[in-house]
C-alpha cells in the first residue's frame, strides 16, 4: 500500500511540474527532488521519463473508467447506464484530475506514441456508447460534446458557468436515452433527473 501511495504521489508531482514549468522541463531529477525521493527510488517505479508519463496517463484513464463503471452500477436512475455515466463522469471530473490531465497531455505531446493508449480508450468508449444507445449518431454527438467540454475546461477555453453546465448535461443525458423510454413520457425539454 505504501508503494502504491508513493507511486501516486510521484505521478502527481510529475503532472504538477509540467503545469508549473512546462513539458520540456520535466526531468526525472526534478521529479525525484520535488517528490522527496531518491533518484534510485524514482527509477524503481519509473525507469524512464516516458514510463513516468505513460504511467500517469494510464492511471488517469483507469481511474476514469473505474469511476464511470461505479456510476453506472450505482445510479439505477440511469437509462443507458454506461453511456449516461460516461457523460456524468466527464462533466464531474474534479479539479485535481483536470490538472493532472493537463500535465499528462502536455508531457505526452512531445512523444505522440505515448498517446496511443488514450486513442485506444476513446475507440472503446465510442464503440460502447454507439452500441448501447438506440441512435449511434445522437450517442456520438453527446460523447463529442462531453469530450469538448472536458477539453475546454482543461485549457480554460470559455468554461461553462454552473447553471448552463447542468442544463447541457441534462440535455446530453436525454440524447442518449432509449427512444422507447423517451416516447413513454420523458420530458421533451431535456430535463432529466439524475
Amino acid at each position: 500500500m505504501a508503494q502504491q501511495s508513493k507511486r501516486s504521489a510521484i505521478l502527481q508531482v510529475a503532472c504538477k511540474l509540467v503545469r508549473e514549468r512546462g513539458a520540456s522541463q520535466l526531468t526525472l531529477d526534478a521529479v525525484a527532488k520535488e517528490a522527496g525521493v531518491s533518484k534510485g527510488g524514482l527509477l524503481y517505479h519509473f525507469p524512464t521519463k516516458e514510463a513516468l508519463v505513460q504511467a500517469a496517463l494510464d492511471d488517469f484513464l483507469n481511474r476514469f473508467d473505474s469511476s464511470t463503471e461505479e456510476e453506472a452500477s450505482r445510479n439505477t436512475k440511469l437509462n443507458n447506464q454506461w453511456a449516461q455515466a460516461y457523460l456524468i463522469q466527464t462533466f464531474e471530473i474534479n479539479k485535481e484530475d483536470l490538472e493532472m490531465s493537463f500535465g499528462i497531455l502536455a508531457a505526452a505531446s512531445s512523444n505522440p506514441v505515448l498517446l496511443e493508449p488514450m486513442r485506444q480508450r476513446y475507440v472503446e468508449w465510442q464503440s460502447r456508447m454507439a452500441a448501447e444507445c438506440k441512435d449511434p449518431v445522437e450517442a456520438t454527438v453527446a460523447r463529442l460534446a462531453a469530450d469538448g467540454l472536458f477539453y475546454c475546461e482543461l485549457f480554460g477555453f470559455a468554461p461553462l458557468e454552473d447553471g448552463l453546465r447542468k442544463d447541457v448535461l441534462s440535455y446530453l443525458l436525454d440524447m442518449v436515452k432509449n427512444r422507447d423510454v423517451r416516447s413513454e413520457g420523458s420530458p421533451s425539454n431535456g430535463a432529466v433527473q439524475v
